[in-house]
């Protein structure tokens, strides 16, 4: 028999004692007031609302607004884009049809001038004064470019860069470089000139329009064969010595643009054409 003062038994205390007010705040996170508000609720049958439920329709909504403001766009953009394409399709049919037709007019010129010539000639040949007026009229047409002439002469060549990279078109023949080169020929002597073809006349306008170098208004591709008659010896060196030449010689060092100077035996170029000028919307007046 145990005697004496009884033991007193230690109560176990909880390890989370010192945090009583946190507990019951994670425990009842809610006023009273607010849970019997909520529990009042329930029992109707009505949904707590929430800026969730409000918030995802008008978002939803706001998305397809904006789904279909892209869609209107779009659709805008390509109906914009395919009108100036087939505006621009129609320019160049345009452009084609005035070319073959100012081609057609031209041929009919020549055609008419050489029957001119032809009457003329038949005019002036019964008496030695009429052959001598006819010699003194082919001599100013053959100034002029009114007829084809033939005879020895020299070619300049002259072709773009054979690497074109720069962005400003430097390495690409321009229309200055080749009313440098007809001047040159001219001072050098030569008695007519001419273009890939294109007779070059008092009224000849050399220019360039859309990077695209145009001769008596009839687009031109490099490389551009500058053709000149005249005595081939002198006509070489003196263009090669003179303004003409220098220009080349500079312009190609700087750039890369090749040209080359060839003797010819017999060069035919034809007669000028008339120019006549083609209206191109957007294109101003020569």
């Amino acid at each position: 028999m145990v005697t004496g003062q009884a033991s007193r038994v230690r109560p176990l205390r909880r390890p989370d004692e010192s945090m009583s007010l946190l507990n019951d705040l994670f425990a009842k996170p809610l006023d009273p007031g607010y849970e019997e508000a909520a529990a009042r609720s329930r029992a109707a049958g009505e949904r707590p609302t929430s800026k969730r439920t409000w918030r995802s329709p008008a978002l939803a909504i706001g998305l397809v607004a904006l789904g279909l403001l892209l869609t209107m766009s779009v659709l805008q953009v390509r109906n914009t884009a395919s009108v100036v394409s087939s505006e621009r399709q129609g320019l160049i049919e345009q452009i084609h049809n005035e070319d073959a037709r100012v081609s057609r007019l031209q041929d009919e010129v020549s055609s008419l001038e050489s029957e001119i010539g032809r009457l003329e000639s038949d005019l002036l040949q019964n008496s030695a004064a009429g052959q001598q007026t006819r010699e003194e009229v082919e001599s100013l047409q053959a100034t002029t470019g009114a007829i084809a002439v033939t005879g020895p002469g020299v070619v300049v060549t002259v072709d773009n860069a054979e690497e074109q990279s720069a962005e400003n078109g430097t390495d690409r023949v321009l229309d200055l470089d080749l009313r440098q080169v007809v001047n040159g020929l001219w001072a050098a002597g030569a008695e007519a000139v001419a273009i890939n073809g294109q007779r070059i006349t008092p009224l000849t306008a050399i220019r360039s329009a859309q990077d695209v170098i145009q001769i008596n208004y009839r687009p031109m591709n490099a490389p551009y064969e500058v053709s000149a008659i005249g005595d081939p010896r002198s006509l070489a060196r003196d263009f090669g010595d003179g303004s003409g030449g220098v220009w080349l010689r500079e312009v190609a060092s700087k750039s890369g643009i090749r040209y080359d100077v060839d003797s010819d035996e017999s060069l035919t170029l034809p007669a000028g054409n008339t120019p006549l000028t083609i209206a191109i919307p957007g294109e101003g007046a020569p």
